[in-house]
């Protein structure tokens, strides 16, 4: 019989020494503050994966790649109705205020740190069917909706739940407006890669209501917000 013998992997023995010095600091924790973890993001080349790598980088704070994903078109609008209950189709946001709210949300800004804690997931099984606004070709044109089951921990002392559901368009490269900014690092048109146009939102507020025109809250938050009150918390101030 050989004596047993302990062996160690210096890059691991150096991971855990900095989890000691660090206390409760989680390196593989993606939730912690903004620390990322190293998970690979999924590759948008179908519409599903296109939603999958907006799940991801909400969950892995992954800024860089969320400012990947939106066309230079995109809206984020509310899906729900007014008090005469018409249907209320409000553009909420653009493409850069949506990549700067969830840049103050994932990582902080000067006005306020980001988000203590991030839980986000969505249908396991994914149903991809053909745009259904007017005008739009199958062949570049598609649709998600999808459940929300998404968790933020604001503070010490706010913690709010976004249940619901979001309704994704996703456009084939090939056909999508790229932003400049992207243009200019080497994106072009790609056949092989899918966009994120619009986003309406359909969560649902603490009264029951399907989302509607947001706004800011007040410093005692109800437990249960639309994804744009939320995001209206982190949204850049005018």
């Amino acid at each position: 019989m050989f004596p047993k013998t302990r062996r160690f992997i210096p890059g691991l023995v150096a991971v855990f020494g900095l989890v000691v010095l660090a206390g409760c600091f989680n390196p593989f924790d993606p939730t912690i503050l903004n620390q990322r973890v190293s998970s690979a993001a999924p590759v948008p080349n179908s519409p599903e994966n296109a939603v999958r790598l907006f799940e991801w980088c909400w969950v892995n704070r992954g800024v860089d790649e969320y400012r990947e994903l939106f066309t230079d078109d995109y809206v984020f609008l509310s899906a729900g109705t007014d008090s005469a209950g018409n249907q209320n189709r409000d553009i909420q946001a653009r493409r850069d205020d949506e990549v700067q709210t969830a840049e103050n949300m994932f990582i902080g800004s000067s006005e306020r740190p980001p988000a203590e804690q991030i839980t986000l997931q969505f249908d396991q099984n994914l149903r991809v069917r053909n745009d259904s606004r007017p005008g739009k070709n199958p062949t570049w044109h598609k649709q998600i909706r999808t459940t929300v089951d998404l968790k933020v921990r604001i503070d010490s002392s706010n913690s709010v739940e976004v249940t619901g559901n979001a309704l994704f368009f996703i456009t084939r490269g090939d056909s999508a407006a790229i932003p400049a900014e992207l243009k200019a690092r080497g994106f072009a048109p790609d056949s092989l890669r899918w966009w994120i146009d619009r986003w309406e939102d359909e969560t649902i507020g603490g009264n029951g209501i399907v989302a509607t025109r947001a706004v800011r809250p007040a410093i005692a938050l109800p437990q249960q917000m639309t994804m744009s009150e939320l995001k209206h918390i982190y949204a850049p101030r005018p």
